[in-house]
């Protein structure tokens, strides 16, 4: 991976499958190892909390969490560590499906990992999308950030 400027990362982890606080921190170690040598301070963690699935309907609830950091990799490197850990953890490699109203459909997974801000960075691509599209729609989503805002002092950067 090149090494970028330092860039405050957000990412939001969910899960609705199997044990999904394992899933989680298992997420966490997995990120934080890939990233060991571009991480420069101590991933600062939100509290866990349950939510609805979000997008489809679901009798089982998620997990989520918010996590963020330091870090000089590029926002395509790490939306690449993301997917990387998405699979290492067993989710099938996804691309986005679509309902014949041309609405996304979303499923249960093992592991959710959506990069929801990358400092000041806005992006629109096919691939990659920050601030993530629908932040302010997810209710639990804006409850982590909110959390994440307050122990960051004020440090977060929402564009």
């Amino acid at each position: 991976m090149i090494k970028g400027k330092i860039s405050r990362v957000t990412l939001i982890l969910g899960s609705d499958l199997g044990d999904r606080e394992a899933n989680i921190n298992i997420a966490k170690s997995l990120i934080i190892t890939e990233l060991a040598s571009y991480l420069f301070s101590d991933i600062t963690e939100t509290q866990i909390i349950e939510s609805k699935a979000w997008g489809f309907e679901s009798q089982r609830l998620f997990l989520n969490q918010a996590i963020s950091f330091l870090t000089t990799v590029t926002p395509e490197q790490m939306l690449s560590v993301c997917k990387w850990v998405e699979q290492k953890m067993g989710r099938a490699e996804h691309l986005a499906q679509y309902d014949a109203a041309g609405n996304r459909v979303y499923c249960s997974r093992i592991i959710d990992i959506d990069i929801v801000l990358f400092a000041d960075v806005v992006i629109n691509t096919p691939e990659l999308t920050i601030p993530h599209p629908q932040i302010r729609e997810r209710e639990y989503a804006m409850k982590l950030i909110s959390e994440m805002e307050e122990l960051l002092h004020g440090e977060l950067i929402i564009p």
